[in-house]
C-alpha cells in the first residue's frame, strides 16, 4: 500500500507531500515486509535468515558459508533441544533428530572409554552439526570417533557392472546411489 493513501486528500494533491511520500516510500514497504515475515521468526522451524542470524548470536553458533538455511535451523534446534543430564537414551534421541532413525549408528566402549558415530552417506551435510554437538555433551574423558558410513561393497553388490559403470570411483563412494 502506498505510504499517500494514510494521507487526507487535500494533502495527496500537494506536490511537497507527494515528493515526501515518493522519499519515504521504500522504508514504509521495507517495514511492512518485515512486520509481515515477523511471525516466521517466532518458531524455531521457520526461521528467516534474519531470524537464524538471532539465535546463532544468542547460542553462540557460527555458521559456515555455505550453510543453507535449512541446516541452520537445524543447528539452532538441537541447541535448543538439549538438556542436563546428558544419557545415551537423550544422545541417541538426539541423533535421530539430526540424522533419522536409520541415519546413524553408535557404539560405546564402556572399558576403552571411546564413542565411535558413524554417519549415514545420506546426511553427510550434517557431519559437522553431529560433531559439534557430540563435542558438547559426551563427557571429556571419552574419546569421540565420527566418521561417515561410505558405500561399500555390500551396498555396491546389488548392482550389475553395467549399472556402476555409469559412475566415476568418487561417486561410488561417496554420494547415495538410487
Amino acid at each position: 500500500m502506498e505510504l499517500k493513501e494514510y494521507w487526507p486528500s487535500y494533502l495527496q494533491a500537494l506536490a511537497e507531500f507527494r515528493q515526501i511520500a515518493g522519499a519515504e516510500q521504500p522504508e514504509f514497504t521495507q517495514a511492512a515486509q518485515d512486520i509481515r515475515k515477523a511471525p516466521d521468526d517466532f518458531f524455531l522451524v521457520s526461521l528467516s535468515e534474519y531470524g537464524c542470524s538471532r539465535w546463532e548470536a544468542i547460542l553462540g553458533i557460527s555458521a559456515d558459508a555455505d550453510d543453507d538455511l535449512e541446516v541452520r535451523r537445524e543447528r539452532i534446534l538441537i541447541s535448543c533441544l538439549e538438556s542436563l543430564p546428558y544419557t545415551m537414551r537423550m544422545l541417541e534421541d538426539q541423533l535421530k533428530n539430526l540424522c533419522g532413525p536409520d541415519g546413524y549408528s553408535i557404539h560405546l566402549d564402556n572399558n576403552a572409554y571411546s564413542l565411535a558415530v558413524q554417519v549415514a552417506l545420506s546426511v553427510k551435510n550434517n557431519y559437522d552439526a553431529v560433531y559439534d554437538m557430540l563435542k558438547r555433551i559426551v563427557p571429556a574423558n571419552i574419546v569421540i570417533t565420527l566418521s561417515v558410513k561410505y558405500n561399500q561393497h555390500e551396498t555396491l553388490a546389488q548392482y550389475t557392472h553395467a549399472q556402476l559403470h555409469s559412475y566415476t570411483h568418487d561417486q561410488l563412494r561417496n554420494e547415495v546411489l538410487n
